[in-house]
């Protein structure tokens, strides 16, 4: 790994009260740190926070959030006055408001800067490697991070992650100002601290989903449902994610041939002898209670409970409104080929789709569409308006 601008810090695995009350008085004098988060949720049903590592100009402080409360740093960090640099930052702050109901004073989010900066490669190790010459070798993402205690390894990934944030905000930082595009980076920064996590919720009907869904017969699709059914369950009671109980392949499969008995079950691929021990007589029992069961009619495609609505069929918006999504549209990837950055940037989908339905004849109006921030409505607000009611638009003004 190059190190090039970090030399002879202390980086520090925070694991006791006096070691976090080092890492707070070192945040409690820096005006700007960098943060990032480590949760287990390739490892667990229940996702959690299991490390908070923190960069200030002075040092990198990985805490262990299993062992300790992070309720002293919470007040330091929503301070507004403190300027909290991470990157992609949607998935640290819903994890920290779902774990600590926190919110985030001030940050200043790396990859949303790319975007507005209309660079291509916006991922933290490209960033560092592109923006400042650092090449990032070691990638832990997806190791457990709920089990003590941590590798080397780990620490090393998670401390690198962290080191380099504050010198790349500076760059970032620079470009923004010197094109103009602070005030729309801060704009989307705003819009990610305001995000509010959800619930995790099952969707029982999840399965219909499954490429599996659309090839089976109406028996092997309810035999489908019912080992669906029962791989939640007993994620849930192991704490484990549903693929790590049962695969997708093995679903399929066995949907498919429908084992009667332990010796066909055997011979279903995609899962390990040692977990069909554990779970075998619940498989067959789901396979027998599907073909039991009224056969299941086709998926229509897409399937799930997403918006998979065709022009004019229930549900569907009216065919105004997604005419006027439609211009609106045209408008934003126009703006975007202008600007050379991704269309999202311009204005999220459903920012879009809230002008739409609105269907704002001014700009007052236009300020009270959810979405438009003081950035968007300075910039584009004209321009919304324009396409929104283009000359011979006879839909009436709101």
């Amino acid at each position: 790994m190059v190190k090039p601008a970090v030399v002879d810090r202390l980086q520090q695995l925070v694991e006791s009260p006096g070691q976090l009350a080092a890492c707070v008085e070192d945040v409690a004098h820096s005006a700007r740190v960098g943060l990032d988060t480590e949760s287990n949720g390739f490892h667990a049903y229940y996702e959690k926070v299991c490390l908070l590592q923190i960069s200030t100009p002075e040092a990198d402080w990985a805490i262990d959030t299993l062992a300790l409360g992070v309720a002293p740093l919470l007040p330091l960090l929503a301070d507004r006055a403190r300027e909290c640099v991470l990157h992609a930052a949607e998935y640290d702050v819903l994890c920290m408001k779902r774990d600590y109901g926190f919110s985030f004073g001030r940050i200043f989010d790396t990859h949303a800067a790319a975007k507005a900066l209309g660079i291509d490669r916006v991922g933290l190790h490209d960033l560092l490697g592109d923006q400042l010459g650092v090449q990032l070798a070691v990638d832990e993402q997806r190791s457990d991070w709920g089990k003590r205690p941590l590798s080397p390894e780990q620490l090393q990934y998670a401390f690198a992650d962290v080191s380099y944030l504050l010198p790349l905000r500076e760059k970032l930082g620079e470009e923004l100002g010197a094109r103009q595009l602070l005030a729309e980076a801060e704009a989307e920064f705003a819009r990610l601290i305001a995000k509010e996590p959800r619930p995790r919720e099952f969707d029982p009907e999840g399965w219909q989903r499954m490429k599996a869904a659309r090839a089976l017969d109406g028996r092997g699709r309810a035999v489908l449902r019912e080992l669906y059914l029962l791989r939640d369950r007993r994620a849930r009671d192991l704490n484990r994610p549903p693929f790590k109980v049962l695969s997708d392949l093995f679903l399929a499969e066995a949907a498919r041939r429908q084992p009667k008995g332990e010796e066909e079950l055997l011979r279903v691929p995609g899962t390990s002898l040692g977990a069909l021990k554990k779970v075998g007589p619940q498989v067959l029992e789901a396979v027998k209670k599907g073909l039991s069961a009224e056969p299941i009619p086709r998926p229509r495609p897409g399937g799930g409970n997403g918006p998979q609505w065709r022009r004019g069929s229930p549900g569907a918006p009216p065919p105004e409104v997604e005419d006027r999504y439609q211009r609106l549209r045209a408008w934003r990837r126009s703006r975007a080929e202008a600007r050379k950055v991704e269309v999202q940037v311009i204005a999220p989908n459903a920012v879009l789709w809230a002008i739409a339905r609105a269907n704002p004849s001014h700009l007052d109006a236009l300020s009270r569409v959810e979405g438009m921030d003081a950035f968007r409505l300075e910039q584009y607000g004209p321009s919304i308006l324009e396409a929104l009611h283009r000359p011979g638009d006879q839909q009436k003004l709101l």
